[in-house]
């Protein structure tokens, strides 16, 4: 037969926050133990010393998945194809820098690339001198 005092830890296993309580120093482990003799396992009075379930998140609710679908299909393919493709070039172009002196490279085939380029190569001059 279990003791007086594996119930009451049973009892405080229940309520973890009963274990906070007592090391924030707001109750003493007597003060828990006078009380739980006198008003009994099942009082309301334990309930603020419940864990509280934390609440469970669908992220693959359909009003999620309809959200990603939205922002999905406003995304520009194009656009994206664009800025990857510009920042590519600029990239080039700056390696580029490290051993050539033209302004032209045979890499670069467009006037886009070309004027990337020399537009690059004006700005680092005029920042050095």
């Amino acid at each position: 037969m279990a003791s007086r005092m594996d119930e009451f830890r049973v009892f405080v296993s229940k309520y973890p926050k009963i274990r906070e309580a007592v090391q924030s120093g707001k109750r003493t482990w007597q003060n828990i133990y006078e009380d739980w003799v006198i008003l009994g396992e099942d009082n309301d009075t334990w309930n603020i010393y419940k864990e509280q379930k934390k609440e469970v998140v669908d992220f693959l609710s359909s009003d999620n998945i309809k959200n990603i679908m939205g922002y999905i299909k406003k995304i520009n393919p194009d656009s994206i194809s664009k800025t990857l493709n510009t920042i590519q070039k600029v990239l080039q172009i700056s390696q580029s820098f490290g051993g050539r002196t033209s302004l032209y490279n045979a890499n670069y085939n467009s006037w886009w690339d070309w004027w990337i380029q020399d537009w690059l190569m004006k700005f680092i001059k005029t920042r050095h001198t």
